[in-house]
């Protein structure tokens, strides 16, 4: 089956931004990349440290809603073609009480037309607590930084 999020018009990030976690809720990258949105290149995305993380949902324009205790999903970071950091955010889905498994895998966010991921991250709560993107410390939740090209067709820790 051929991955929905899969550009075939050419949407990729040509170099390892080395994205992970920053302090708070912040992220950081140590390499700027050169990308491809639709054949078109964008601005160059430069090296970040300790940015603030989106605040809204570049696929809804609204605040991301809370991940409660045991649950957990996918944060998809991308670029759009002036070098601005978005963030789109899949499913929440639900863990195994007491672990960090999923019953079923989260899914991948659908991505806006003017996007260029560059990463993604697998966050599973298990705080005892709600988690909310850009308001809660990456350390309050199990989070996996994965670096990217281009989208793959499921998310994966590794």
């Amino acid at each position: 089956m051929l991955n929905p999020n899969l550009n075939l018009g050419g949407t990729i990030s040509f170099t390892k931004t080395a994205l992970v976690a920053g302090t708070g809720t912040s992220y950081t990258t140590t390499v700027a990349t050169n990308f491809i949105i639709d054949g078109k290149f964008g601005t160059v995305f430069a090296t970040k440290t300790n940015q603030a993380v989106p605040t809204t949902d570049a696929n809804t324009g609204a605040a991301f809603p809370v991940v409660a205790d045991d649950k957990g999903m996918v944060l998809v970071f991308g670029v759009n073609l002036a070098g601005a950091i978005q963030l789109v955010q899949g499913g929440i889905k639900d863990m195994e009480p007491g672990t960090l498994e999923f019953k079923i895998a989260p899914p991948f966010p659908s991505l806006p037309a003017d996007f260029c991921p560059i990463g993604y991250a697998i966050c599973k709560n298990d705080s005892g607590s709600n988690y909310t993107v850009a308001s809660t410390d990456w350390a309050d939740i199990d989070t996996t930084f994965v670096n990217i090209a281009i989208m793959p067709d499921r998310p994966q820790e590794s």
